[in-house]
C-alpha cells in the first residue's frame, strides 16, 4: 500500500480539494453539503495497490470505507458472489456500520482508492446531520429496493398482533413502552421521551385507506392495535400489525410506494416527517442505530450499497 497514506487523527491537507471532488462526484454523497464534504475528505486518504494485490481480508474489523478513483477491485466473501467495483463505486460501508466482518477484497491492476478511515467516517455521522441524512437516505432507499417497495420482506411470515382495542387514550409512559417494543427498543430515554412527545393519536375504521402509492409522504404511523395490508404497484402484498412503524422507511422515496389499508379498525401514533428529521438531528444516535439496522439487512440480503444507487 502507498507510504503516503495517513492515520486517522492526522489530516493530510495536500490534495484535499481533489479529495473533496472525488467525494461529491459519487452518488452515495449526493446532496452532501460542503461542511459534510470537507469533515470526511480532511481525514480521507488516496492509497495505491498493484495488481494482486489485498486490500482486505475477510472477517477482520471493518477499518474503512473505500471509493475507488482509478483501476478495478474484485470484492467478495463466503456468502456473497464475486462483484466488481471500477471508478466510481464504493465498498466498506455496510460491513462497517453492520460490525460485521470484512470482505475480501483485491485490486486488479493498479488502482487508486479514497479510503475514510471507519472512526472519522463514523464520528462524521454524528457531528454532521448532512452526512448522517444523506447516508439515512441511501441506505434507507435501497432497503425499499430490497423489499419490493413493501414496508418489510414478504417472504419472512411472522405472526400478526393485532393487539387490543380501547377507548381511553394512552398515558405518556404507555406510549413510552410501546416506542420500547418496536423501532426505538435501544434508543436512550432523552430520545424515547422526545419522540414520544410527538406521536399523535389517529384511529381509521376498517377499510380506510391510510394512503396510495404516489401520494406524498408526510407522515409515519406506529401501529398500536388493529392489522393493515400493504399493496406494492406490482401487486405483492403484506400486513403489519401491533407494533410496526409502517410508513417509516417512505420518506427517503419522497412519496408513498404502496398502498396501506385497514384490514380492522386500527389505532396508531402519527409522526410527522419533519418532526422526525428534527428529532434525529438532535438526536443523531438514533439515526445511526437506524443505519445499522439497514446495513444488517442489506448484508443478509447479499445487496450492496452501490448496487441499489441510482445511475448517474
Amino acid at each position: 500500500m502507498n507510504a503516503a497514506s495517513m492515520a486517522f487523527g492526522q489530516p493530510a491537507r495536500d490534495g484535499i480539494r481533489d479529495r473533496v471532488l472525488a467525494l461529491r462526484a459519487h452518488a452515495m454523497f449526493e446532496g452532501l453539503d460542503d461542511d459534510g464534504l470537507l469533515l470526511l475528505a480532511e481525514h480521507a486518504q488516496v492509497s495505491c495497490y498493484a495488481g494482486g494485490e489485498a486490500i482486505s481480508v475477510e472477517n477482520e474489523p471493518a477499518h474503512a470505507v473505500y471509493l475507488v478513483l482509478d483501476g478495478e477491485v474484485m470484492v467478495s466473501s463466503r456468502t456473497a458472489e464475486l462483484t466488481s467495483r471500477g471508478p466510481g463505486d464504493a465498498y466498506g460501508a455496510l460491513s462497517l456500520l453492520a460490525r460485521a466482518g470484512s470482505t475480501v477484497a483485491v485490486a486488479v491492476g493498479k488502482t487508486r482508492l479514497l479510503q475514510i478511515p471507519a472512526s472519522a467516517f463514523e464520528s462524521a455521522l454524528v457531528e454532521n446531520y448532512s452526512l448522517l441524512r444523506n447516508s439515512l437516505r441511501v441506505f434507507g432507499s435501497a432497503a425499499l429496493k430490497i423489499r419490493g417497495n413493501l414496508p418489510a420482506d414478504p417472504d419472512r411470515t411472522s405472526v400478526i398482533d393485532e393487539g387490543e382495542h380501547y377507548l381511553e387514550p394512552r398515558s405518556f409512559v404507555e406510549i413510552l413502552m410501546l416506542l420500547r417494543e418496536g423501532l426505538f427498543g435501544t434508543t436512550n430515554l432523552d430520545a424515547l421521551v422526545d419522540f414520544a412527545r410527538c406521536m399523535i393519536d389517529e384511529r381509521y375504521p376498517a377499510g380506510a385507506a391510510l394512503w396510495s402509492a404516489g401520494d406524498n409522504s408526510s407522515h409515519a404511523l406506529q401501529i398500536d392495535a388493529g392489522r393493515v395490508r400493504c399493496t406494492s404497484p406490482d401487486g405483492r402484498q403484506l400486513e403489519v400489525g401491533r407494533g410496526f412503524a409502517l410508513g417509516s422507511l417512505d420518506i427517503w422515496a419522497g412519496n408513498r410506494v404502496h398502498d396501506a389499508r385497514a384490514e380492522t379498525p386500527v389505532i396508531a401514533f402519527r409522526i410527522d416527517f419533519e418532526r422526525y428529521l428534527a428529532l434525529l438531528e438532535m438526536h443523531p444516535e438514533v439515526g445511526l442505530d437506524l443505519l445499522r439496522g439497514f446495513a444488517r439487512e442489506l448484508l443478509a440480503a447479499g445487496a450492496t450499497v452501490h448496487s441499489t444507487l441510482p445511475p448517474r
